[in-house]
């Protein structure tokens, strides 16, 4: 399977990076919770990198636990956002959601509802950015964006979650 023609038609080869859809769709994920292909984009200006440093790289696993064991969550690293690199969007296997993992402070904030969703509203960013202009008219634009994602996935509105505060900056 190759990239959504949409990406390719974005992004070259070389902008794209695969990710493991066949593994995830063993381990038991939806494949409509999966983007169509197996390719995403490896970046998007400002919002989002595939590139890590450090010792937590793409698609790697991180274990939240407890010594008690009360806690053992296990999130899949999807990327970071790219001008903060501590800032890690993960996978929650058992739900699908797609959250931002603050590694500073331990917290996590509400993204998309799925790796779909998610990787749906990178490309409908990256578009936004293609064609901007500049100022003049850009908030008009970031209203239609945010009505556009907001169709895509309404959950990624929620009060607190990350997309509302992208978007703000944008008006």
């Amino acid at each position: 399977m190759a990239a959504d023609p949409r990406f390719r038609a974005l992004w070259d080869e070389d902008e794209l990076v695969p990710y493991p859809r066949q593994s995830w769709l063993d381990l038991g994920f939806p494949a409509h919770t999966l983007p169509d292909g197996d390719e995403i984009p490896f970046e998007v200006e400002v919002v989002y990198t595939a590139y890590l440093e450090g010792e937590i790289g793409l698609f790697d696993t991180i274990q939240l636990s407890t010594e008690d064991g009360s806690l053992d969550i296990r999130l899949i690293v999807v990327g970071a956002v790219a001008d903060n690199p501590n800032l890690l969007y993960v996978l929650d296997p058992k739900t699908g959601e797609i959250l931002q993992f603050d590694l500073e402070v331990q917290d996590v904030q509400a993204v998309n509802s799925n790796f779909r969703c998610f990787v749906e509203f990178l490309y409908q960013f990256a578009l936004f950015v293609e064609a901007d202009e500049g100022k003049a008219g850009r908030a008009e634009r970031a209203v239609a964006l945010a009505n556009t994602l907001r169709d895509i996935d309404p959950a990624a509105f929620a009060a607190d979650a990350w997309w509302p505060l992208v978007l703000a900056q944008l008006r």
